[in-house]
Protein backbone atom coordinates (compact mmCIF):
# COMPACT_ATOMS: atom_id res chain seq x y z
CA UNK A 1 0.00 0.00 0.00
CA UNK A 2 3.11 2.13 0.66
CA UNK A 3 4.75 1.41 -2.17
CA UNK A 4 1.42 2.18 -4.35
CA UNK A 5 1.37 5.36 -2.60
CA UNK A 6 4.49 6.28 -3.27
CA UNK A 7 4.95 5.42 -7.17
CA UNK A 8 1.76 7.57 -7.24
CA UNK A 9 3.09 10.62 -5.80
CA UNK A 10 6.08 10.15 -8.07
CA UNK A 11 3.66 9.86 -11.01
CA UNK A 12 2.38 13.05 -10.07
CA UNK A 13 5.35 14.75 -9.68
CA UNK A 14 6.35 13.70 -12.96
CA UNK A 15 3.24 15.17 -14.72
CA UNK A 16 3.42 18.16 -12.37
CA UNK A 17 6.99 18.80 -13.98
CA UNK A 18 6.18 17.61 -17.53
CA UNK A 19 2.84 20.30 -17.35
CA UNK A 20 4.98 23.12 -15.69
CA UNK A 21 7.43 22.20 -18.75
CA UNK A 22 4.90 22.53 -21.21
CA UNK A 23 3.78 25.89 -19.68
CA UNK A 24 7.00 27.32 -19.72
CA UNK A 25 7.33 26.21 -23.50
CA UNK A 26 4.29 27.86 -24.58
CA UNK A 27 5.16 30.87 -22.94
CA UNK A 28 8.53 31.03 -24.52
CA UNK A 29 6.97 30.16 -27.79
CA UNK A 30 4.32 32.77 -27.72
CA UNK A 31 6.99 35.63 -26.36
CA UNK A 32 9.91 34.44 -29.06
CA UNK A 33 8.03 32.90 -31.76
CA UNK A 34 7.95 36.08 -34.10
CA UNK A 35 11.69 36.33 -33.42
CA UNK A 36 12.55 32.90 -33.89
CA UNK A 37 10.98 32.90 -37.59
CA UNK A 38 12.55 36.07 -38.59
CA UNK A 39 15.93 35.52 -37.49
CA UNK A 40 18.13 35.86 -40.73
CA UNK A 41 19.52 31.93 -41.12
CA UNK A 42 15.78 30.99 -41.71
CA UNK A 43 15.56 30.43 -45.91
CA UNK A 44 12.02 30.74 -45.65
CA UNK A 45 12.25 34.44 -45.30
CA UNK A 46 15.52 35.17 -46.15
CA UNK A 47 17.97 34.55 -49.17
CA UNK A 48 21.06 35.51 -48.08
CA UNK A 49 21.03 37.07 -45.17
CA UNK A 50 18.10 39.29 -46.88
CA UNK A 51 14.11 39.64 -46.38
CA UNK A 52 12.83 38.89 -49.88
CA UNK A 53 9.40 36.47 -48.74
CA UNK A 54 7.58 40.17 -48.32
CA UNK A 55 4.19 41.59 -50.73
CA UNK A 56 4.24 44.49 -53.25
CA UNK A 57 5.03 47.67 -51.25
CA UNK A 58 2.68 50.03 -52.93
CA UNK A 59 1.85 54.08 -52.76
CA UNK A 60 -1.46 55.16 -52.15
CA UNK A 61 -1.90 55.54 -56.24
CA UNK A 62 -0.12 51.73 -56.96
CA UNK A 63 2.39 52.84 -57.86
CA UNK A 64 5.32 50.27 -56.85
CA UNK A 65 7.87 50.97 -54.41
CA UNK A 66 9.08 47.46 -53.23
CA UNK A 67 8.69 44.12 -54.30
CA UNK A 68 10.52 40.43 -54.49
CA UNK A 69 11.48 39.87 -58.11
CA UNK A 70 13.37 36.57 -58.99
CA UNK A 71 14.12 35.54 -55.48
CA UNK A 72 15.29 39.46 -54.82
CA UNK A 73 13.82 42.52 -53.35
CA UNK A 74 14.11 45.57 -55.96
CA UNK A 75 12.50 49.13 -55.64
CA UNK A 76 10.68 51.43 -57.77
CA UNK A 77 12.64 52.24 -61.13
CA UNK A 78 12.93 56.03 -60.46
CA UNK A 79 15.94 56.88 -58.45
CA UNK A 80 14.42 60.05 -56.88
CA UNK A 81 11.36 58.06 -56.05
CA UNK A 82 14.05 55.12 -54.03
CA UNK A 83 15.70 58.17 -51.84
CA UNK A 84 12.23 59.76 -51.00
CA UNK A 85 10.29 56.88 -50.15
CA UNK A 86 13.19 54.22 -48.43
CA UNK A 87 12.25 55.69 -44.97
CA UNK A 88 8.75 54.94 -45.31
CA UNK A 89 9.84 51.41 -47.37
CA UNK A 90 12.27 50.41 -45.52
CA UNK A 91 15.20 48.05 -46.73
CA UNK A 92 15.68 44.50 -47.03
CA UNK A 93 18.80 44.40 -44.92
CA UNK A 94 16.76 46.05 -41.98
CA UNK A 95 19.03 48.86 -41.41
CA UNK A 96 16.03 51.34 -41.23
CA UNK A 97 14.01 49.43 -38.29
CA UNK A 98 10.94 51.78 -38.78
CA UNK A 99 10.56 51.17 -42.42
CA UNK A 100 7.53 49.28 -43.45
CA UNK A 101 9.67 46.50 -44.61
CA UNK A 102 11.15 45.78 -40.83
CA UNK A 103 8.77 47.31 -38.74
CA UNK A 104 5.71 45.60 -40.08
CA UNK A 105 7.50 42.26 -41.80
CA UNK A 106 5.03 39.58 -39.87
CA UNK A 107 2.32 41.18 -41.65
CA UNK A 108 4.11 41.51 -45.24
CA UNK A 109 5.60 37.96 -44.81
CA UNK A 110 1.99 36.42 -43.77
CA UNK A 111 3.31 35.50 -40.14
CA UNK A 112 1.37 33.48 -37.91
CA UNK A 113 1.53 32.34 -34.22
CA UNK A 114 -0.16 28.91 -35.81
CA UNK A 115 1.43 28.87 -39.03
CA UNK A 116 4.37 30.43 -38.50
CA UNK A 117 5.77 32.05 -41.71
CA UNK A 118 3.92 29.25 -44.05
CA UNK A 119 1.58 30.71 -46.75
CA UNK A 120 0.39 28.85 -49.94
CA UNK A 121 1.32 31.05 -51.93
CA UNK A 122 4.72 31.63 -50.52
CA UNK A 123 5.12 35.21 -51.59
CA UNK A 124 3.79 36.97 -48.73
CA UNK A 125 1.27 39.51 -47.85
CA UNK A 126 0.81 43.21 -50.06
CA UNK A 127 0.82 46.51 -48.17
CA UNK A 128 -0.83 49.67 -49.88
CA UNK A 129 0.95 52.82 -48.12
CA UNK A 130 -1.06 56.13 -47.52
CA UNK A 131 2.12 58.19 -48.91
CA UNK A 132 2.39 59.69 -52.43
CA UNK A 133 5.65 59.02 -54.18
CA UNK A 134 5.42 62.28 -56.15
CA UNK A 135 4.30 64.76 -52.84
CA UNK A 136 7.70 62.64 -51.42
CA UNK A 137 9.96 63.45 -54.11
CA UNK A 138 9.26 67.29 -54.08
CA UNK A 139 9.34 67.61 -50.63
CA UNK A 140 13.20 65.78 -50.89
CA UNK A 141 14.16 68.03 -53.28
CA UNK A 142 12.63 70.74 -51.18
CA UNK A 143 14.70 70.20 -48.55
CA UNK A 144 17.80 69.59 -51.15
CA UNK A 145 21.09 69.41 -48.83
CA UNK A 146 19.65 70.35 -45.35
CA UNK A 147 19.32 67.54 -43.27
CA UNK A 148 15.43 67.36 -41.94
CA UNK A 149 12.18 66.06 -42.22
CA UNK A 150 8.67 66.70 -43.99
CA UNK A 151 5.39 65.30 -43.12
CA UNK A 152 1.96 65.92 -44.41
CA UNK A 153 -1.17 64.31 -43.54
CA UNK A 154 -5.19 64.88 -44.02
CA UNK A 155 -6.13 66.10 -41.00
CA UNK A 156 -9.71 64.73 -41.46
CA UNK A 157 -8.75 60.84 -42.47
CA UNK A 158 -5.39 60.89 -40.34
CA UNK A 159 -3.82 59.16 -43.66
CA UNK A 160 -0.19 59.99 -44.20
CA UNK A 161 0.62 61.46 -47.69
CA UNK A 162 4.78 62.46 -46.91
CA UNK A 163 7.22 61.32 -44.68
CA UNK A 164 10.88 62.28 -46.04
CA UNK A 165 13.78 62.24 -44.23
CA UNK A 166 16.93 63.35 -45.06
CA UNK A 167 19.86 62.65 -45.45
CA UNK A 168 18.84 59.81 -47.80
CA UNK A 169 20.17 57.18 -50.10
CA UNK A 170 19.57 55.09 -53.80
CA UNK A 171 19.22 51.50 -51.87
CA UNK A 172 19.89 50.67 -56.17
CA UNK A 173 22.71 51.85 -56.31
CA UNK A 174 25.24 49.42 -54.87
CA UNK A 175 28.25 52.14 -54.68
CA UNK A 176 26.25 54.62 -52.43
CA UNK A 177 24.43 51.42 -50.34
CA UNK A 178 27.85 50.44 -48.99
CA UNK A 179 28.71 53.75 -48.62
CA UNK A 180 26.29 54.26 -46.55
CA UNK A 181 26.08 50.86 -44.25
CA UNK A 182 29.57 52.30 -44.21
CA UNK A 183 28.38 55.30 -42.08
CA UNK A 184 29.87 57.48 -45.03
CA UNK A 185 27.05 59.21 -46.11
CA UNK A 186 26.03 60.17 -42.56
CA UNK A 187 22.59 59.14 -40.43
CA UNK A 188 21.05 57.91 -43.47
CA UNK A 189 19.15 55.19 -41.74
CA UNK A 190 17.61 57.15 -39.32
CA UNK A 191 13.79 58.24 -39.72
CA UNK A 192 13.86 61.68 -38.77
CA UNK A 193 10.21 62.16 -38.77
CA UNK A 194 9.68 59.19 -36.76
CA UNK A 195 12.69 58.62 -34.65
CA UNK A 196 13.92 62.18 -33.68
CA UNK A 197 13.03 64.73 -31.37
CA UNK A 198 13.36 68.33 -32.11
CA UNK A 199 13.97 71.75 -29.59
CA UNK A 200 10.72 73.16 -31.21
CA UNK A 201 11.46 76.72 -30.52
CA UNK A 202 8.67 79.31 -31.68
CA UNK A 203 6.47 76.75 -32.59
CA UNK A 204 5.81 75.88 -28.88
CA UNK A 205 4.51 79.91 -28.19
CA UNK A 206 0.96 77.69 -29.62
CA UNK A 207 1.17 75.90 -26.59
CA UNK A 208 1.71 78.81 -24.16
CA UNK A 209 -0.90 80.81 -26.55
CA UNK A 210 -3.48 77.96 -25.63
CA UNK A 211 -2.41 77.82 -22.26
CA UNK A 212 -3.28 81.44 -21.69
CA UNK A 213 -6.49 81.37 -23.49
CA UNK A 214 -7.97 79.27 -21.62
CA UNK A 215 -6.85 79.44 -18.38
CA UNK A 216 -6.87 84.10 -19.10
CA UNK A 217 -9.78 83.82 -20.86
CA UNK A 218 -10.54 86.79 -22.94
CA UNK A 219 -7.97 88.84 -20.49
CA UNK A 220 -5.04 87.15 -22.46
CA UNK A 221 -5.97 89.10 -25.26
CA UNK A 222 -5.68 92.49 -23.09
CA UNK A 223 -2.36 91.33 -21.39
CA UNK A 224 0.75 93.39 -22.53
CA UNK A 225 4.14 92.54 -21.86
CA UNK A 226 7.03 95.30 -22.65
CA UNK A 227 9.68 94.34 -25.17
CA UNK A 228 12.96 95.80 -25.71
CA UNK A 229 14.73 93.56 -27.94
CA UNK A 230 13.97 90.76 -24.84
CA UNK A 231 13.63 91.10 -21.22
CA UNK A 232 15.31 90.77 -18.21
CA UNK A 233 14.40 87.90 -15.70
CA UNK A 234 15.56 87.87 -11.98
CA UNK A 235 18.56 90.00 -13.51
CA UNK A 236 18.83 87.94 -16.57
CA UNK A 237 18.54 88.99 -20.19
CA UNK A 238 16.32 86.68 -22.58
CA UNK A 239 16.80 87.64 -25.81
CA UNK A 240 14.01 88.75 -29.08
CA UNK A 241 14.92 89.87 -32.41
CA UNK A 242 12.29 93.03 -32.18
CA UNK A 243 12.09 95.90 -30.00
CA UNK A 244 8.29 95.29 -30.03
CA UNK A 245 7.26 97.49 -26.91
CA UNK A 246 4.20 97.10 -25.26
CA UNK A 247 2.51 93.91 -27.21
CA UNK A 248 -0.56 92.03 -26.44
CA UNK A 249 -1.27 88.42 -27.93
CA UNK A 250 -2.32 88.77 -31.06
CA UNK A 251 0.94 91.06 -32.02
CA UNK A 252 3.09 88.77 -30.16
CA UNK A 253 2.39 85.95 -31.73
CA UNK A 254 2.61 87.05 -35.26
CA UNK A 255 6.12 88.69 -34.92
CA UNK A 256 6.98 85.55 -32.03
CA UNK A 257 8.40 87.93 -29.76
CA UNK A 258 10.07 86.35 -26.82
CA UNK A 259 9.45 88.86 -24.24
CA UNK A 260 5.57 88.25 -24.25
CA UNK A 261 5.34 84.38 -24.14
CA UNK A 262 8.85 83.91 -21.60
CA UNK A 263 6.36 86.19 -19.40
CA UNK A 264 3.33 84.76 -20.06
CA UNK A 265 4.61 81.50 -18.75
CA UNK A 266 6.07 82.87 -15.72
CA UNK A 267 2.70 84.33 -15.49
CA UNK A 268 0.66 81.20 -15.68
CA UNK A 269 3.41 79.07 -13.66
CA UNK A 270 4.85 75.58 -13.96
CA UNK A 271 2.12 73.33 -13.29
CA UNK A 272 0.00 75.37 -15.63
CA UNK A 273 2.62 75.69 -18.78
CA UNK A 274 2.98 71.70 -17.56
CA UNK A 275 -0.62 70.97 -17.78
CA UNK A 276 -0.98 72.42 -21.62
CA UNK A 277 2.38 71.05 -22.44
CA UNK A 278 1.39 67.70 -21.79
CA UNK A 279 -2.09 68.32 -23.66
CA UNK A 280 -0.17 68.56 -27.04
CA UNK A 281 1.37 65.86 -26.15
CA UNK A 282 4.82 66.13 -24.77
CA UNK A 283 6.36 63.53 -22.15
CA UNK A 284 4.65 61.29 -24.34
CA UNK A 285 5.18 58.32 -26.84
CA UNK A 286 3.30 58.73 -30.15
CA UNK A 287 2.72 55.69 -32.49
CA UNK A 288 2.00 55.27 -35.88
CA UNK A 289 1.02 52.51 -36.98
CA UNK A 290 2.01 50.67 -34.08
CA UNK A 291 5.87 52.05 -34.43
CA UNK A 292 7.29 54.00 -31.77
CA UNK A 293 8.11 57.78 -31.84
CA UNK A 294 10.59 59.56 -30.35
CA UNK A 295 9.28 60.76 -26.60
CA UNK A 296 8.49 64.09 -26.27
CA UNK A 297 9.87 66.17 -23.41
CA UNK A 298 8.90 69.42 -21.41
CA UNK A 299 10.08 69.53 -17.95
CA UNK A 300 10.56 72.94 -15.52
CA UNK A 301 9.87 71.43 -11.94
CA UNK A 302 13.30 72.30 -10.75
CA UNK A 303 13.96 75.04 -13.31
CA UNK A 304 15.14 78.54 -12.33
CA UNK A 305 12.93 81.35 -13.30
CA UNK A 306 15.15 82.39 -16.50
CA UNK A 307 15.27 78.86 -17.78
CA UNK A 308 11.11 78.37 -17.42
CA UNK A 309 11.11 81.75 -19.05
CA UNK A 310 13.29 80.37 -22.10
CA UNK A 311 10.58 77.09 -21.63
CA UNK A 312 7.48 79.13 -22.90
CA UNK A 313 9.61 80.45 -26.05
CA UNK A 314 10.06 76.73 -26.82
CA UNK A 315 13.87 76.06 -25.59
CA UNK A 316 15.25 74.91 -22.47
CA UNK A 317 14.70 71.12 -22.20
CA UNK A 318 11.76 70.92 -24.18
CA UNK A 319 11.93 68.46 -27.44
CA UNK A 320 9.07 67.56 -29.55
CA UNK A 321 8.71 65.14 -32.36
CA UNK A 322 7.77 65.52 -36.08
CA UNK A 323 4.68 62.85 -35.26
CA UNK A 324 3.50 64.64 -32.51
CA UNK A 325 3.56 68.17 -33.88
CA UNK A 326 1.40 66.80 -36.90
CA UNK A 327 -1.37 65.56 -34.12
CA UNK A 328 -1.23 68.86 -32.98
CA UNK A 329 -1.97 71.32 -35.76
CA UNK A 330 -4.25 68.08 -37.57
CA UNK A 331 -6.09 68.80 -34.22
CA UNK A 332 -6.16 72.70 -34.82
CA UNK A 333 -7.08 72.71 -38.10
CA UNK A 334 -9.90 70.56 -37.21
CA UNK A 335 -12.22 71.41 -33.88
CA UNK A 336 -9.73 70.32 -31.22
CA UNK A 337 -9.67 66.53 -32.32
CA UNK A 338 -7.09 64.40 -34.20
CA UNK A 339 -7.37 61.26 -36.58
CA UNK A 340 -4.49 59.05 -35.80
CA UNK A 341 -2.02 59.56 -38.28
CA UNK A 342 -1.09 55.91 -40.23
CA UNK A 343 0.80 55.04 -43.17
CA UNK A 344 -0.55 51.26 -43.97
CA UNK A 345 -3.92 51.51 -45.97
CA UNK A 346 -4.35 48.24 -46.25
CA UNK A 347 -3.04 44.64 -46.54
CA UNK A 348 -3.94 42.31 -49.26
CA UNK A 349 -3.19 38.39 -49.39
CA UNK A 350 -1.82 37.23 -52.92
CA UNK A 351 -4.97 36.30 -54.04
CA UNK A 352 -6.60 39.28 -53.38
CA UNK A 353 -7.94 38.75 -49.74
CA UNK A 354 -8.55 41.83 -47.15
CA UNK A 355 -6.29 41.62 -44.52
CA UNK A 356 -6.34 44.46 -42.63
CA UNK A 357 -7.68 48.12 -43.42
CA UNK A 358 -6.63 50.71 -41.46
CA UNK A 359 -9.73 52.27 -39.20
CA UNK A 360 -8.20 55.51 -36.96
CA UNK A 361 -9.14 56.29 -33.85
CA UNK A 362 -10.09 59.81 -33.30
CA UNK A 363 -8.69 61.71 -30.11
CA UNK A 364 -9.98 65.08 -28.44
CA UNK A 365 -7.02 67.20 -27.64
CA UNK A 366 -8.31 70.65 -26.88
CA UNK A 367 -11.74 72.34 -26.89
CA UNK A 368 -12.98 73.31 -30.28
CA UNK A 369 -13.19 77.06 -29.45
CA UNK A 370 -9.42 76.58 -28.01
CA UNK A 371 -8.44 75.10 -31.52
CA UNK A 372 -10.43 78.12 -33.50
CA UNK A 373 -8.67 80.64 -31.44
CA UNK A 374 -5.31 78.95 -32.30
CA UNK A 375 -6.12 78.73 -35.92
CA UNK A 376 -7.09 82.36 -36.20
CA UNK A 377 -3.79 83.67 -34.71
CA UNK A 378 -2.24 81.32 -37.39
CA UNK A 379 -4.22 82.72 -39.88
CA UNK A 380 -3.32 86.12 -38.79
CA UNK A 381 0.30 85.31 -38.85
CA UNK A 382 0.22 84.29 -41.98
CA UNK A 383 -1.08 87.31 -43.32
CA UNK A 384 0.46 89.90 -41.27
CA UNK A 385 3.88 88.32 -41.59
CA UNK A 386 4.90 85.44 -43.55
CA UNK A 387 2.87 86.64 -46.31
CA UNK A 388 -0.03 85.07 -48.04
CA UNK A 389 1.38 85.12 -51.80
CA UNK A 390 4.38 83.02 -50.11
CA UNK A 391 1.98 80.13 -50.76
CA UNK A 392 0.29 81.21 -53.97
CA UNK A 393 -3.69 80.37 -53.93
CA UNK A 394 -3.10 78.25 -51.15
CA UNK A 395 -4.75 79.40 -47.61
CA UNK A 396 -1.89 78.51 -45.48
CA UNK A 397 -1.93 78.86 -41.16
CA UNK A 398 1.18 78.47 -39.71
CA UNK A 399 3.95 79.28 -37.07
CA UNK A 400 7.83 79.22 -37.62
CA UNK A 401 10.09 78.58 -35.20
CA UNK A 402 14.17 78.96 -35.16
CA UNK A 403 15.51 76.64 -32.54
CA UNK A 404 19.02 77.16 -31.28
CA UNK A 405 20.56 73.90 -30.43
CA UNK A 406 24.24 74.60 -30.56
CA UNK A 407 26.10 78.13 -30.20
CA UNK A 408 26.38 78.15 -34.02
CA UNK A 409 23.60 75.85 -35.22
CA UNK A 410 20.13 76.49 -35.73
CA UNK A 411 17.42 74.38 -36.79
CA UNK A 412 14.34 76.15 -38.88
CA UNK A 413 11.09 74.79 -38.18
CA UNK A 414 7.69 75.78 -39.96
CA UNK A 415 4.11 73.81 -38.80
CA UNK A 416 0.65 74.39 -39.89
CA UNK A 417 -2.33 73.69 -41.67
CA UNK A 418 -4.06 74.81 -45.30
CA UNK A 419 -7.70 76.10 -44.51
CA UNK A 420 -9.09 75.17 -47.94
CA UNK A 421 -11.83 72.38 -47.81
CA UNK A 422 -10.72 70.33 -50.79
CA UNK A 423 -6.88 70.03 -49.49
CA UNK A 424 -7.33 69.58 -45.77
CA UNK A 425 -3.91 68.87 -45.01
CA UNK A 426 -1.58 69.57 -41.55
CA UNK A 427 2.14 69.68 -42.71
CA UNK A 428 5.72 69.77 -40.47
CA UNK A 429 8.61 70.77 -41.75
CA UNK A 430 12.37 70.98 -39.80
CA UNK A 431 15.24 71.88 -41.89
CA UNK A 432 18.66 71.34 -39.41
CA UNK A 433 21.68 73.87 -39.43
CA UNK A 434 19.94 76.22 -41.38
CA UNK A 435 21.39 79.54 -42.44
CA UNK A 436 18.72 80.94 -43.61
CA UNK A 437 16.25 80.52 -40.60
CA UNK A 438 12.33 80.15 -41.04
CA UNK A 439 12.14 81.09 -45.03
CA UNK A 440 13.74 77.74 -45.98
CA UNK A 441 11.16 75.91 -43.97
CA UNK A 442 8.25 77.91 -45.46
CA UNK A 443 9.88 77.34 -48.57
CA UNK A 444 9.66 73.78 -48.42
CA UNK A 445 6.55 73.86 -46.95
CA UNK A 446 5.14 75.52 -49.79
CA UNK A 447 7.03 73.05 -52.84
CA UNK A 448 5.47 70.16 -50.78
CA UNK A 449 2.08 71.26 -50.91
CA UNK A 450 1.98 73.06 -54.29
CA UNK A 451 2.89 69.45 -55.33
CA UNK A 452 -0.06 68.01 -53.36
CA UNK A 453 -2.35 70.03 -54.64
CA UNK A 454 -1.26 68.78 -58.38
CA UNK A 455 -1.43 65.33 -57.02
CA UNK A 456 -4.36 65.55 -55.17
CA UNK A 457 -7.00 67.99 -56.86
CA UNK A 458 -7.27 66.78 -60.41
Amino acid sequence: MIKAKFRANIVRLILLLFLLLCAVFIFRYTASAKDWAFFQTNSHVYTGGKLTQAGEITDREGRTLSKTEDGKRVYNKNKDIRKATIHAVGDHDGYISTGVTNALKDKLVGYSLVNGVYTYSGKGNNANLTIDANISVAAMKALGSSAGCVGVCNYKTGEVLCMVSTPTYDIENLKEYEKAKNGELGSVFMNRFISSAYTPGSTFKIITSAAAIETLGEAAYDMDFNCDYGTVIEGEKLNCLGKHKTVTLKRAFSHSCNAYFSNMALTLGKSTMTKYAEKFGFNKTFLIDGIKCAKTSYSVKNSRNIDFGWSGIGQHKNLCNPVQYLCMVSAIANGGEYKEPFLVNSITASNGKLLYEAKPKTVRMIKKDTADKLAFLMDYAAKDNYGKSTFGTLDVCGKTGTAEVGKKMENSLFIGFCKDENLPLAFVVIAEGDENGRKSAMSVANKTLQAAKKQLIK
